[in-house]
């Protein structure tokens, strides 16, 4: 198939995501309102779990789904989205395996997008039952509300350490790149150490998950992940994978139809059940297409996230309980400093933007 209509099927799958996801959106946030899929209670809890009492940064913490009852569950749209397109045209190609059209259409692959795919769905289940555990009126067995911390972050690694079992031995997954410099993890000083994947897996996998926090304002999350899915599209075209392209364009037309209707005012919140399979799948393709490196540079808002929140706890612990922020996450830390909500989803937006465009030159340069 030539590189032109490989653009175009790209092309097509972010549209038709969007107008899915847009489509059925309306009917989501409808049943997720009678199902009253939203926190019943205000709580007010730091980073380690336990309960702040400062008046002064409380106000910061939104409170807004419980007072307005705007609910969670939001990142259904886009999981259940992009599931349904993979699927329905691999399905149709099985009915009809000499049908071209099926054959242009299916994206699904063993090779590219089947560990994708099922990193989308796991995460899409463990972030789905942390949020229905939230909506209780007890709360879940967290303080925060949700599945225990310790439970999420065991599942979460002992999913990623399994990912990492199927690079090793499956995909054969050896080499690691870093700004055009190749490592060979299987020839590093004479050694093999190619079952290094494992744990690189799972650290990758494990820091990405962290910054799901980053869910915290009205289109905040929405307006990060689309120029970062489309980046990974794009990257993952420039090194020839075609149905991984296709697979991030999906996601991030079906994101942008939920940012649609989390502008604010939210009609509703994408929740763990959009943020930890969007994250996780994030880290599989880039391990997948050998652009980790990218990482910190298109997600450079994330990183900020995520290393934000262990500045603040590791100085909190070590420094006597001083604090580096005002609050954390990082975009409460701004908010407390007197910057308005849309300032940051609108600033988080533009660097994000502007560092992603730098992610495809460097693809680009590197290619």
């Amino acid at each position: 198939m030539s590189n032109s209509l490989e653009i175009v099927k790209v092309l097509i799958y972010t549209v038709l995501s969007f107008l899915v996801a847009l489509a059925w959106s309306p009917s989501l946030i409808k049943l997720l309102r009678w199902l009253r899929f939203w926190k019943k209670e205000k709580k007010n809890i730091n980073l380690n779990g336990t309960e702040f009492t400062d008046p002064t940064l409380i106000k910061f913490f939104d409170h807004t789904e419980v007072k307005n009852k705007v609910p969670r569950g939001g990142g259904l749209v886009i999981w259940v989205t992009a599931l349904f397109l993979a699927t329905c045209f691999w399905i149709l190609l099985k009915i009809d395996p000499s049908n071209k059209l099926f054959q242009y259409l299916n994206f699904v692959s063993r090779t590219q997008t089947f560990i994708p795919l099922g990193t989308l769905f796991f995460g899409a289940i463990l972030g789905f039952v942390d949020d229905a555990l939230a909506t209780l009126e007890s709360g879940g067995n967290y303080k925060a509300g949700g599945l225990k911390l310790s439970h999420r972050i065991g599942l979460i690694g002992i999913f990623s350490g399994l990912i990492g079992l199927w690079f090793y031995y499956q995909n054969k997954v050896t080499t690691l790149s870093f700004f055009g410099a190749h490592f060979d993890l299987s020839n590093i000083a004479g050694l093999n150490l190619a079952w290094l994947i494992i744990p690189i897996t799972i650290i990758i996998l494990n820091v990405l998950w962290t910054s799901s926090v980053i869910d915290g304002f009205d289109g905040l999350a929405g307006s990060v992940f689309v120029p970062i899915f489309i980046t990974f599209a794009a990257t993952s075209y420039i090194k020839g994978y075609y149905d991984i392209a296709v697979l991030m364009g999906v996601l991030a037309g079906a994101t942008m139809a939920f940012l649609w209707f989390n502008i604010s005012p939210a009609k509703f919140y994408m929740g763990d059940t959009g943020s930890t399979p969007l994250l996780l799948t994030l880290g599989v393709v880039a391990i997948l297409t050998d652009t980790v490196y990218l990482l910190p540079v298109a997600g450079i808002m994330l990183m900020a996230t995520t290393f934000g929140n262990i500045i603040q706890v590791t100085s909190k612990r070590f420094r006597g309980g001083r604090k580096v922020f005002r609050a954390a996450p990082i975009h409460h830390h701004f908010e407390s400093i007197g910057l308005k909500r849309d300032q940051i989803v609108f600033r988080y937006c533009l660097i994000t933007i502007g560092m992603c465009t730098l992610s495809i030159a460097i693809a680009l340069v590197l290619r």
